[in-house]
């Protein structure tokens, strides 16, 4: 007999998609606009503000394992909790920092607590409980992205009603407070991890069905060019996101932009970015996953240009609707593309491992912060930025579905289908 779908799938929706917007606002997005405030008033370099960017990224890329092991443990919800005791942990400390270890410390909390809580267990959930899920995912991810829109200017309003920015941390505890309580209660409880496992996959999305799709293994998928492409385009987008939201706000100052224009910059770029996630969903569905990382990767180049001789509105909005194509369509395609290209059997272990060596991203803000004290200027930084865009827009048009290899004496029917 048929199951009915889970009666709870769009309270379980809200809540993952609240705390994602929740982590997304408070973590990449406006700690680029904190920054230069922190900085001064704590006479930092920007060598150690970048390297809390780059163990941020660190953070959320070595933790990308931990959400698909404790899922298979203690179930989504004990996952959920842990991620709050870090978001509550590095908001808190982040709030209370003077001298740059706390802030290290705060950064990498609030890393764990990104992955613990955002992308891993909502793709998880929202996977196993709609049915349309490029549709589902493109929403969530929509919503998570609408807390980068929303960060910078919550930032400014803050700083704006209290003149500094150690009450805008405290608002984040307080969100993460709430939004986390219900993300525990709302989700659903631990299941049947195993029948999960043997489930035949779906095809998601338009396009040539994959033979012997359901017997892609993690071992197999990795041994496949088309993995590391895929990898490849989402690493590269956290690369940009990192780095962009680091040093973009204060590139931009320093080329005679103001701070408030400089952090609606952002905010535009991450509002674009709501739209096209919407978008990305409903075209998911009709439209070839690669066509959709194609315009991914070419919109983030021409936008990483921009940036780098912005100094009025011109370029900056190139900037913003070039960078926000991209953060709207970096996560569903590539999260498709992996059901697509792989399956759904091993997809859990699949997309942590791929967040987990997406933790090279984090060299950018590291390698930005040092570039800056050498050489003066954030310009350099955001060529290199562009160029390696580029070459993955490149990978990506040479990109073709993967062949799995069979066994070595194949039977006469298979043979014969061949």
């Amino acid at each position: 007999m048929a199951t009915a779908p889970p009666p709870n799938r769009w309270l379980a929706f809200s809540s993952l998609s609240l705390i994602y917007f929740v982590i997304s606002a408070g973590a990449f997005s406006s700690l680029g606009v904190a920054l230069p405030s922190m900085v001064t008033d704590e006479k930092w370099d920007w060598a150690q503000a970048g390297w809390g960017y780059t163990l941020l990224g660190i953070a959320c890329g070595v933790a990308s394992l931990a959400p698909a092991v404790l899922i298979r443990r203690i179930g989504v919800r004990g996952t959920m909790a842990c991620g709050l005791a870090a978001m509550l942990a590095g908001f808190g400390a982040m709030a209370m920092a003077h001298a740059v270890s706390t802030y290290l410390v705060a950064t990498t909390l609030i890393g764990l607590g990104f992955a613990l809580v955002s992308t891993v267990p909502g793709s998880h959930v929202l996977t196993e409980v709609f049915e349309r899920r490029s549709t589902a995912l493109g929403a969530y991810f929509a919503i998570g992205t609408l807390g980068g829109f929303a960060g910078p200017l919550i930032y400014v309003a803050v700083e704006k009603l209290t003149g500094g920015w150690r009450p805008y941390w405290w608002t984040f505890v307080a969100m993460s407070l709430v939004t986390g309580v219900f993300a525990v209660i709302a989700t659903p409880r631990r299941h049947d991890e195993a029948q999960h496992e043997t489930r035949a996959p779906e095809q998601v999305g338009p396009g040539e069905m994959i033979e012997g799709l359901h017997d892609w293994t993690v071992r197999r998928a990795l041994m496949t060019p088309q993995f590391y492409v895929i990898f490849g385009v989402y690493t590269t987008y956290l690369l940009i996101n990192t780095t962009c939201h680091a040093f973009g706000v204060e590139h931009l100052i320093e080329r005679g932009v103001s701070k408030a224009d400089a952090a609606m910059m952002l905010s535009l770029e991450a509002l674009i970015g709501v739209a096209v996630s919407l978008l990305g969903g409903w075209f998911g569905e009709r439209v070839s996953t690669k066509k959709l990382m194609l315009v991914c990767m070419g919109a983030v180049a021409i936008g990483q240009f921009a940036l780098a001789e912005a100094s009025d509105w011109r370029l900056m909005t190139v900037f913003s609707v070039g960078v926000g194509i991209g953060y709207g369509l970096s996560f569903t395609p590539p999260t498709v593309m992996l059901l697509k290209y792989f399956g759904k059997r091993a997809n859990l272990e699949l997309f942590s491992i791929m967040c987990l060596m997406s933790t090279v991203a984090a060299a950018g803000p590291a390698f930005g912060g040092w570039a800056k004290d050498t050489f003066g200027s954030f310009e350099g930084l955001f060529l290199v930025c562009g160029a390696i865009t580029t070459a993955m827009f490149v990978a990506t048009l040479l990109l073709r579905p993967p062949v799995l290899k069979q066994a070595p004496a194949p039977t006469p029917a298979r043979a014969a289908a061949e």
